[in-house]
Order: C-alpha cells, then sequence, then structure tokens
C-alpha cells in the first residue's frame, strides 16, 4: 500500500514539476487527487480506508509532499493562518 501511494505522489510530483509556487503546488496536487478520486473511486477507498485507515493522509506520500507546500506557503505570505480560540470560533492568527 505504502509504495502504491509514494508511487502516486510521484506522479503528482512529475505532473506539477517546474510550479514553484507553493500554492498553486497544493492546489495542483488537489485537483490532481480529486480527478482521481472521480476517475477511480476503488482506488482512493482503498489508499483512504485500506488496512490502515487513512493511509492517503500518512507520514510518507502525499502528505509530507503537502505539509512542505503548506509551510512554504505560510513563509512565502500565500497562506493566511486561521486558528481556533478553542470554543469553535475562528480569528486570524499571528
Amino acid at each position: 500500500m505504502a509504495d502504491v501511494l509514494e508511487e502516486y505522489a510521484q506522479a503528482v510530483d512529475e505532473r506539477l514539476h517546474g510550479v514553484v509556487d507553493p500554492a498553486e503546488r497544493l492546489a495542483g496536487g488537489v485537483r490532481l487527487s480529486a480527478r482521481m478520486a472521480e476517475s477511480y473511486p476503488e482506488i482512493m477507498r482503498i489508499l483512504c480506508h485500506g488496512r490502515r485507515l487513512g493511509r492517503i493522509c500518512a507520514g510518507d506520500g502525499l502528505a509530507p509532499r503537502a505539509k512542505r507546500d503548506v509551510e512554504e506557503g505560510m513563509a512565502a505570505g500565500r497562506f493566511t493562518v486561521v486558528e481556533s480560540d478553542g470554543r469553535g470560533r475562528w480569528g486570524r492568527g499571528g
């Protein structure tokens, strides 16, 4: 399972090769994954709910790439950080 997820993540990387903006990379990865879910729902179900629940969000495959893009996007000012006050209310972070 991990090998399949890593292969998929590498294919996403190849498809987004040359995209330097972290927000665009993150959006592109989300779009490609959404298309994959639409075109091959059985495969995405396995990745999301296989033996290890939530494999697609595990520490390998797509998760570290998405984390990298979010962190780079935050550092570049492409994302606004919003935090909860613990009571379900959201405000500006920082």
